[in-house]
């Protein structure tokens, strides 16, 4: 048998396996598929929602079923029920002609929002059009505003009855804040100016085609008759003929005089013509500013008083978004600083420069009268350095940190340049250190001068707690040798350090022309030995005796402490021999050397002349043979010696007595 055909069979008997497999799956689907899954529907699960449905009057579809499956897809994702369209469109697939109503110009924001949730309940409600809520309780979860308003004690009847759709549509109208009726329209509804009872309330006046709202408050108001917060005088006493001509003249209600000489009746005119005058006070426009007859805002303004001020003012709307604004700017009291209608100060300004601050600063205003008062507070010019309406700056002020003070102290902002600079100064802090407006403290400090320092320098602080402290730190004169600022020297000294100390220790200065001068001492660096502002030690030394002078002599420490040790230097006692300073001999000796070591050694001895052979003089020479410090041989002696010497024959070289 070939290949061949080997290879054709077994390609045939694969086939016939997969064919048999085939109608055993086949067979096993049919059965599956003749049984049916048992279904539970919605009411069988949401059982407390429909009996919840149920106790409601009105119901949006039948509770059943086929109700559910009108809004809702029937298995939903991750246990929420999926709506069969998104938000408004579920809504409109039943109401279409609600999608077109809802095109008009004014549209109630749930409405424009699609949100119709927000005010019905989409199964079932205890109120008519399944409204969440009763009346103005549902429209006050929004206008919470109103609901403030509405606890005063005169009511307009619609809104005490809670029935706001007396006048407001529900989702649309073609008139701003959804009225039904434009006008006085909306008001003759109810109110029949053709009622003897409301002409004579009204002086017999034409007013069904004045604009009601000018004088009325809609909703509510604590002044009788609804009439608005600001009333005019003449209104509130029923004076119109104070500006009207008398009524019964016509359908038109005519003015006395035009404005403003109909104003200057009543408001003296020469409160209007001063120096500087507000635009529309200069042009005799007083009803720019202001309504005829009432307003809501005080003074009878149009609008509130930042608002109005800019409608005209609009180059101040950005200034006024900055991060720190003035009280009077952010609670709209314009007129808190700035006279409305004329005055004798630039800007209309209420009061000349401080006293228009002081007039709310007053803790600032008695703060800033004595002591060192800043330069510009005693001028009272306030604004050279505050902005007056808002600044990104804390405190109001025109520019940040240093940059303010640099703009007058430009002599101080040069001291950046020197070599080392006070930290606070460097980093423009001017006022961690000063007060920027007045102070018991010279200069500006914000308290003492030590105390000043302290508050960063807390080490040198604790140095008042030493034995002795340097006169400057006790009496808290650091600027006696610290420049504030900056300097061109280390520790921002006034001076080099000596000549600081020369000041008041100037009988020092004259030992500069001894021969043999202490390292130091001759290059001015006092502060290697002494500590400049306190220390345990009288004389202020940075270290007990010989260890002070171990610092810098660190061979001779080691040298010093091996073999026979001279008894000053064990004792650490350097000041026994040297001076500290300066001194006529070699090696700031106190005296020449024969004297020195005569000061403790008695030549005349007879056990010291006995040693010595009887040769020693006070003009003799103790170092020819010792060494003055230590010494690895007894008695100090040099490690290397003249033979005749070692050998004790002096008389070798020398006639002995």
């Amino acid at each position: 048998m070939t290949k061949q055909r080997l290879h054709l069979i077994r390609q045939i008997g694969l086939l016939i396996i997969l064919f048999l497999v085939f109608l055993i799956l086949m067979q096993g689907c049919a059965l599956i598929s003749s049984k049916k899954p048992k279904v539970r529907g919605c009411l069988a699960c949401h059982k407390e929602d429909v009996q919840r449905f149920q106790q409601q009057e009105f119901h949006h579809v039948s509770i059943d079923e086929e109700g559910c499956r009108k809004c809702h897809v029937s298995h939903g994702v991750a246990n929420k029920l999926v709506l069969v369209k998104e938000k408004a469109e579920l809504c409109y697939s039943c109401h279409p002609q609600k999608s077109m109503e809802f095109q008009k110009d004014q549209v109630h924001y749930p409405v424009a929002k699609g949100d119709c949730t927000r005010c019905h309940d989409p199964h079932a409600a205890s109120n008519k059009n399944f409204l969440t809520k009763q009346g103005q309780a549902l429209c006050f979860t929004c206008h919470l505003e109103m609901e403030e308003e509405f606890v005063d004690s005169n009511i307009h009847d619609p809104a005490k009855l809670g029935n706001c759709d007396a006048c407001h549509e529900s989702h649309t109208s073609e008139l701003p804040k959804l009225l039904k009726a434009a006008g006085n329209d909306l008001c003759t509804n109810c109110h029949d100016h053709q009622e003897p009872q409301f002409q004579t309330s009204h002086g017999q006046y034409a007013v069904e085609k004045a604009n009601c709202l000018e004088c009325h408050n809609p909703h509510a108001s604590k002044e009788e008759g609804l009439f608005r917060k600001s009333v005019h005088q003449p209104v509130a006493g029923g004076v119109c003929d104070s500006c009207h001509e008398p009524s019964g003249t016509g359908e038109v209600v005519t003015m006395v005089a035009k404005e403003p000489e109909s104003c200057y009746s009543c408001h003296d005119e020469e409160e209007y013509k001063k120096k500087y005058q507000h635009r529309p006070a200069r042009q005799g426009k007083c009803s720019s500013c202001h309504q005829d007859h009432a307003s809501k805002n005080a003074s009878l303004l149009t609008e509130s008083s930042n608002t109005l001020c800019l409608q005209c003012h609009q180059e101040d709307i950005a200034e006024f978004k900055k991060q720190y604004v003035h009280s009077p700017v952010s609670e709209g009291k314009c007129i808190g600083c700035h006279n409305p209608h004329s005055t004798e100060n630039d800007f209309l300004l209420a009061k000349l420069d401080a006293n228009l601050c002081f007039s709310c600063h007053e803790t600032e205003a008695q703060k800033y009268s004595q002591g060192t008062i800043h330069a510009p507070v005693v001028v009272g010019k306030c604004l050279i350095c505050h902005d007056p309406h808002a600044s990104n700056t804390k405190g109001h002020v025109v520019e940040q940190g240093s940059k303010l003070c640099y703009r007058c102290h430009s002599e101080v902002e040069e001291q950046l340049q020197k070599r080392d600079v006070h930290q606070p100064f460097g980093s423009g802090k001017c006022l961690q250190c000063h007060d920027s407006h007045a102070t018991a403290q010279k200069s500006l400090l914000k308290d003492t001068e030590a105390k000043v320092c302290y508050s960063c320098h807390t080490s040198e602080a604790r140095k008042l707690d030493a034995l002795f402290v340097h006169g400057p730190i006790n009496k808290g004169q650091c600027n006696i040798c610290h420049a504030g600022h900056a300097s061109d020297l280390n520790y921002q000294l006034l001076k080099t350090e000596d000549e600081l100390c020369f000041q008041c220790h100037d009988d020092l200065q004259s030992e500069l022309s001894l021969e043999h001068i202490h390292a130091p001492f001759e290059t001015g660096l006092c502060s290697q030995c002494h500590e400049p502002h306190g220390a345990d030690d009288k004389m202020f030394l940075k270290a007990e005796d010989s260890q002070l002078c171990y610092n810098c002599h660190i061979e001779e420490e080691v040298q010093f402490r091996q073999g026979f040790i001279h008894k000053p230097v064990g004792d650490g006692d350097c000041r026994a021999c040297h001076e500290s300073h300066a001194s006529e001999h070699k090696s700031i000796l106190l005296k020449s050397e024969s004297d020195l070591c005569a000061s403790c050694h008695d030549y005349q001895q007879e056990d010291f002349q006995k040693v010595h052979i009887q040769s020693l003089t006070e003009s003799s020479k103790c170092t020819g043979c010792h060494t003055p410090h230590s010494s690895e041989q007894t008695g100090l002696f040099h490690p290397y010696g003249h033979l005749p010497y070692t050998d004790g024959e002096c008389d070798v070289c020398h006639e002995m007595p």
